[in-house]
């Protein structure tokens, strides 16, 4: 069927394949920078930070997992305002929604292995607290629990899929002409229980970290800390800390803007492609925002990296000192003209 969207508004911009192209080319830039942050964490990660290597390199994981699915396996594309999408890949509907459920849970474990982080550096500052490393295995298993369930409520309310289409056709001001060959999920049609539940997960997880960080960060500069551990060690305990900090925070401010556009279009029932578009690319190179964080941040890393590029460039310089372009040493035969 033709579009109902005006003529002017069919761009590159507002194509999808624009942005699968898009996804691609990064794959391929970043997954040697996931390769480089995996030799980082297992090979150069120091003494001093072992108690937080393999919760770094969890963490790292799972974040590479979201990148591959983000930007190579199913290439999510949201239709907001409507709260529907579809993805990148020729899979039948149903295999759809499976995909999509799975990014989600892999995204949903990339902000618990966040506050696995802080956690770790909490219960390895009261080592003494017998109580925390009790509870603590419940802790893991609750939030991991936690993941499966949360979306529950919205799977429940899963619509019939050939009239929730329909009604997103009636929500869009226009379709685009590729709509209607394009497998649509629709998770819910009621955006409350999407909030709801999205609001909740930000409460529970989130709120675990930042009141971990708050409980490090005040024992670490009290009474607590000093009897606890000696200056130079909470020193290089809260250096870590801040880097942990970075680490974390940066990708998660990274977020806000494509998930405040999300919430403005759903609220004010905005239709932009131009926009959702751009807001997927932004959210695609989360994988890279993230990896980057952690190398640069992370001074062993950092240095690793640094390295690498001092020791290539001084080996290129080498290599052209070795091989002479002009020589004056080279013998002239002598030439007489006739």
């Amino acid at each position: 069927m033709p579009t109902s969207c005006p003529l002017e508004s069919e761009s590159w911009l507002n194509s999808p394949d624009t942005f699968m192209i898009f996804s691609h080319a990064m794959a391929i830039v970043v997954t040697p920078l996931h390769l480089v942050g995996f030799y980082c964490i297992l090979r150069k990660t120091p003494g001093s930070m072992h108690s937080v290597k393999w919760t770094l390199l969890h963490f790292h994981f799972w974040n590479v997992l979201v990148d591959l699915m983000l930007n190579v396996f199913i290439i999510p594309f949201p239709l907001f305002p409507s709260p529907s999408g579809f993805l990148l890949v020729r899979l039948e509907l149903n295999r759809q929604f499976n995909y999509g459920y799975y990014s989600l849970q892999f995204v949903v474990i990339v902000c618990v292995s966040t506050a696995m982080i802080f956690e770790n550096r909490f219960r390895l500052l009261n080592h003494k607290n017998t109580r925390w490393k009790q509870v603590q295995p419940f802790w893991v298993l609750g939030n991991f629990l936690f993941c499966l369930i949360f979306q529950i409520p919205t799977i429940l309310q899963v619509p019939d899929q050939d009239a929730a289409r329909e009604v997103v056709f009636t929500t869009l001001p226009c379709i685009p002409a590729f709509l209607y060959s394009t497998e649509i999920v629709v998770p819910s049609l009621d955006q409350s229980i999407i909030i709801i539940t999205s609001l909740l997960f930000i409460i529970v997880v989130f709120g675990q970290l930042i009141t971990f960080a708050i409980l490090i960060m005040v024992q670490l500069s009290t009474n607590f800390g000093a009897r606890m551990l000696s200056e130079n060690t909470r020193r290089l305990q809260k250096n870590l800390m801040k880097a942990l900090i970075w680490q974390t925070g940066i990708p998660v401010l990274y977020l806000v803007f494509p998930a405040s556009y999300a919430m403005w279009a759903i609220s004010q029932e905005v239709f932009n492609r131009s926009m959702n578009n751009i807001i997927v690319a932004v959210t695609s190179l989360h994988g890279l925002v993230s990896t980057s964080s952690m190398i640069l941040i992370h001074h062993p890393y950092r240095s690793t990296v640094v390295f690498w590029f001092k020791k290539r460039n001084t080996e290129n310089i080498r290599a052209i000192n070795n091989y002479p372009m002009f020589t004056t040493n080279t013998a002239v035969d002598n030439y007489t003209i006739s």
